[in-house]
């Protein structure tokens, strides 16, 4: 607990006596709130005199404008030069609005523009005709250029030709498995025929003939039918008879003589 501090004595050494004694001992509890209540009741009678006045403005932005027609001849004119000279933004000289402005300009691009001049290649003296051939001596400045002869070669007529089918495997045969000599197609190959990828799945006899030919091209139609019985007349290796029967072949298209390969 604080000590309490004595208050200062006088000349006499008694202690000298206190307005309100805030802390002494054994005094009422309304000695403390009363200077309190005192102050604040003194701030509120000061502030009640204050008196704070919010002038309006003296002036007030109008959302307008003027806008004067001057004539464009008399009077006009001057009021609108004195407006410029007067007006809050400075006024220049603009040399657009010189009337011998256009006038001068054109002059001087005139004279600094560089006119056009005209090509005219320089003709050269063409060679007599009749001059010997080789020309040992060239002049100068001149082209030698030696004529090349055509060579004389022979025309040899293309064979006619018609496009035929072809054998390539899609089984682990192999191409040394094909047979060499396939037999002569009996119709013709026409362009939607040549264009489709003919897959067949063939059954191999004994002998090494076809027995069944199915085909795995959907939508075969003629085509397919006569492709079949064109593979019946293939002849295969008889060993591939022995393996299993069973082997799978493409067909392409490739032009052939018509009489046959000429040797010569």
């Amino acid at each position: 607990m604080r000590p309490v501090p004595t208050p200062p004595a006088d000349r006499t050494g008694a202690p000298a006596p206190l307005v309100f004694p805030w802390r002494g001992p054994g005094s009422p509890a309304y000695t403390a709130i009363l200077p309190v209540a005192l102050a604040t009741l003194a701030f509120a009678c000061l502030l009640g005199l204050v008196r704070v006045k919010v002038a309006a403005p003296q002036f007030k932005m109008a959302s307008k404008a003027s806008w004067i027609q001057l004539p464009a001849s008399g009077d006009g004119v001057s009021w609108a030069l004195r407006a410029k000279e007067g007006g809050p933004l400075l006024t220049r000289y603009e040399p657009s609005d010189w009337s011998a402005y256009a006038a001068m300009a054109d002059e001087v691009l005139q004279a600094t523009r560089i006119g056009p001049r005209a090509y005219v290649p320089a003709l050269r003296r063409l060679p007599p005709e009749g001059l010997p051939e080789p020309q040992v001596l060239a002049d100068k400045g001149e082209p030698v250029l030696p004529r090349r002869a055509p060579l004389a070669a022979e025309r040899h007529d293309l064979a006619e030709c018609k496009l035929a089918p072809l054998l390539y495997p899609l089984s682990a045969v192999g191409s040394a498995g094909l047979p060499q000599q396939l037999p002569a197609f009996p119709g013709v190959v026409d362009a939607a025929m040549a264009a489709t990828d003919w897959r067949f799945l063939l059954r191999l006899d004994s002998a090494g003939g076809v027995a069944d030919a199915v085909s795995l091209t959907k939508a075969a139609g003629t085509a397919g039918v006569l492709l079949e019985n064109w593979l019946r007349g293939v002849s295969f290796d008889p060993k591939l008879a022995a393996d299993g029967g069973w082997l799978a072949v493409g067909i392409k298209f490739n032009n052939q003589p018509v009489h046959g390969i000429d040797p010569h």
